[in-house]
């Protein structure tokens, strides 16, 4: 499909996605960005009948602490980054022979991948299929040549990888879509460098107009000389050219504005950023600005709808590794201090609602209906209702009280204007 040199050599970033990811100066920060966000999640194991939060077991300790060479935030950054790259991001369960549980965990390069010869994916009627399961793959041939099986890995992928069902573990990137968008942003900036370098250069030739017989080769050497170092305005410079031959003077300087690679450069990308799903509000090249409110809700509605789902799908492969089917491996950003908007909002709905409770049960509904009514689970235990005083002489009188303490202020401030005009007598 992508014939003619593979794209002259991938638009001479090197040849693969992940190249080009690492040195594209519009998507290599975009993934970065997305990289760094996703690396953000806190993990926890909730227990699905009791709703209690885990944070000590084996499996977050893995998670924490992957291997010798990355962090925490190294290796989800680099398995979201590959992912999104590559198309998916493949990952190594390496563990100790005889052991059922890994000991660390990495990140492989898809391209070092070899499958065995004939090597195939068929439509199995069990879900689990041992054939599979058992088969070794190659990996990095002239480096590791580790040979791994298919259990051992655990693959994420960025698009669906249903389609090729010849082998289901190879997908495409989202980036093969934008191969031509990619290295269109690259030639801009190219060709406005180049620009760049030749502004500022002139041209002197014979004025053919004039019909005089064209500079000898000395002539032309004293104009170039005279123009290159005598002509300016320091010591021993000239502020202009007296020649003997009729001359025209050129500049090669060109209006970048002309060209418009800039609004080139701005279009592909945010066609760029569009295939990341980032909205504008959060990254865009159009320079306009945007509110502290719009920033706040589309980071927040990028970040529950686009992050979220990616940490559930991340999670979701290693849930195999435990147990107890009672236990469920999770993820969340509600740590993140842009998040708290969320629980403001959260609490404020609370709020509402608990203040539509205490009036329909005021109002004689039975607390079975009024939790129905205000989105409460039905059996939840409330507070005995407090029946209202009926009037009488020991109600408090709201109006006398008011009265008494504005009596009181207003005795203070004379006190307080007393107390200066002494201090100003003395």
């Amino acid at each position: 499909m992508y014939s003619i040199e593979e794209f002259n050599k991938w638009g001479t970033f090197g040849g693969s996605n992940l190249e080009v990811s690492q040195n594209h100066p519009i998507l290599t920060p975009a993934i970065l960005f997305l990289a760094k966000l996703f690396s953000q999640a806190e993990f926890y194991i909730e227990n699905k009948t009791t709703k209690e939060k885990i944070t000590n077991h084996w499996l977050l300790d893995l998670l924490n602490n992957p291997n010798y060479y990355q962090t925490r935030n190294d290796f989800l950054e680099s398995a979201n980054f590959t992912q999104i790259a590559e198309g998916k991001s493949v990952i190594w369960l390496r563990k100790t022979t005889g052991m059922s549980k890994p000991e660390s965990i990495y990140i492989l390069n898809g391209d070092l991948i070899e499958y065995p010869d004939e090597f195939t994916t068929p439509l199995s009627v069990r879900n689990s299929d041992n054939k599979i399961q058992s088969t070794k793959i190659l990996y990095d041939r002239d480096g590791q040549n580790e040979r791994i099986p298919i259990r051992d890995l655990v693959f994420l992928y960025d698009l669906p990888n249903g389609l090729k069902t010849s082998n289901m573990f190879d997908v495409k990137s989202r980036l093969d879509g934008l191969k031509q968008t990619l290295i269109n942003t690259k030639d801009s900036l190219l060709a406005k460098n180049i620009i760049l370098k030749t502004n500022g250069k002139e041209l002197l030739t014979l004025d053919k107009g004039a019909g005089t017989f064209p500079l000898s080769n000395d002539e032309k050497k004293d104009a170039e000389d005279l123009l290159h170092s005598k002509k300016g305005l320091g010591v021993g410079r000239r502020r202009a050219i007296v020649t003997k031959a009729p001359l025209k003077w050129q500049s090669l300087h060109i209006a970048l504005r002309d060209l418009g690679l800039d609004e080139s450069v701005k279009v592909d990308g945010n066609l760029i950023y569009t295939a990341l799903h980032i909205p504008k509000d959060i990254l865009s090249l159009e320079a306009k600005k945007t509110t502290y409110n719009n920033f706040k809700e589309s980071m927040v509605s990028f970040i529950q709808n686009e992050m979220q789902p990616t940490v559930n799908a991340f999670l979701e492969p290693f849930q195999y590794l435990i147990d107890d089917p009672n236990l469920k491996l999770r993820g969340t950003y509600e740590n993140m201090p842009i998040m708290q908007f969320v629980l403001i909002e959260r609490y404020e709905g609370i709020l509402k609602r608990a203040t539509a409770l205490q009036a329909l049960r005021n109002a004689g509904l039975p607390d079975d209906v009024a939790l129905d009514l205000c989105g409460f689970e039905k059996g939840t235990v409330l507070a005995k209702l407090e029946k209202p005083e009926p009037a009488g002489e020991n109600k408090p009188d709201k109006k006398k009280e008011l009265k008494e303490l504005e009596e009181l202020i207003k005795e203070l401030i004379d006190a307080e204007l007393n107390e200066k005009e002494l201090l100003q007598m003395n």
